[in-house]
């Protein structure tokens, strides 16, 4: 009787969870070993091979759950087949990644972090808030440049969580504008140097800006910046550093030609966050 109600519990767990996903059928055995295969070509020897796998793993975990063999994987995949496989995760939107993806944080591989903390950021995970915090001081104790990838997603994903809080002046933010494409910390071109100026009275840094230019139909397209500055010396005392931030930011913005209707995007840091 007793192993009827344990049969009859987990056929019921199994269900729930089907119905909750979308999925239209369970996975057998047979295609349980299809998929456990698909999930160790993740870690082929070519992208090519990789990304085919990672294509069908997420066509299949639209009907059926691809994301319980997958999480269990995840630890034992190589760096390339963490990053497909959270890839996967992000188009499955599954909330059994949460705790996975908190773990990725810990990973050997700054990209493997990266790419962690901008998924439990988009996916607003608030319970990974000290994971990245401690992840962030790891970088600060590491010596990571702050202008580097992983410090910047890690800052922006502290952001986005209402764990962190920049320093935005009155004047940059009402020069912000929203872009078409939702987002808010960007401003005119034509007001460039102003906000960066604005950033250095307050005692930030700009580590770099990113121009866009938005299209006749309301997306935006990545353009080069000028460039040719020298990297800022993070070692400098840090009103120095401030000055030096201000001199080389504007000295780019003036640089640039504009033409037709551009925005830039801004990456600026606080004292604390080094």
């Amino acid at each position: 009787m007793a192993t009827c109600l344990q049969a009859f519990t987990c056929l019921t767990v199994v269900t729930s969870r089907a119905a909750a996903h979308g999925w239209s059928r369970t996975v057998d055995t047979a295609e349980q070993d299809e998929l456990e295969e698909l999930i160790h070509r993740l870690d082929a020897s070519t992208a090519e091979e990789a990304m085919d796998a990672q294509a069908e793993l997420t066509h299949r975990g639209r009907e059926a759950d691809v994301v319980g063999p997958l999480l269990r994987a995840l630890p034992g995949l190589s760096r390339y087949g963490q990053l497909c496989a959270i890839e996967i995760l992000e188009e499955l939107d599954d909330p059994r990644a949460a705790q996975p993806l908190i773990a990725l944080l810990d990973s050997a591989h700054d990209t493997v972090r990266d790419w962690a903390a901008g998924l439990l950021s988009r996916t607003r995970v608030f319970e990974a808030v000290p994971a990245l915090q401690r992840a962030h001081e790891a970088t600060k104790e590491r010596g990571d440049r702050p202008d580097w990838s992983e410090p910047v997603a890690l800052r922006a994903a502290l952001t986005d969580l209402g764990a962190r809080h920049p320093v935005v002046p009155p004047l940059t933010a009402g020069l912000r504008v929203t872009t078409p494409n939702g987002g808010e910390n960007a401003w005119p071109l034509a007001r460039l140097t102003e906000v960066v100026d604005d950033l250095a009275a307050h005692g930030q840094v700009t580590l770099y800006f990113q121009l866009w230019q938005v299209t006749a139909d309301g997306r935006m397209r990545g353009i080069s910046n000028p460039g040719g500055e020298a990297e800022l010396d993070f070692t400098r005392p840090w009103p120095d550093l401030v000055r030096e931030a201000r001199a080389r930011a504007a000295a780019e913005a003036l640089r640039v030609k504009p033409d037709g209707q551009v925005v830039a995007t801004v990456e600026w840091i606080g004292r604390s966050d080094v």
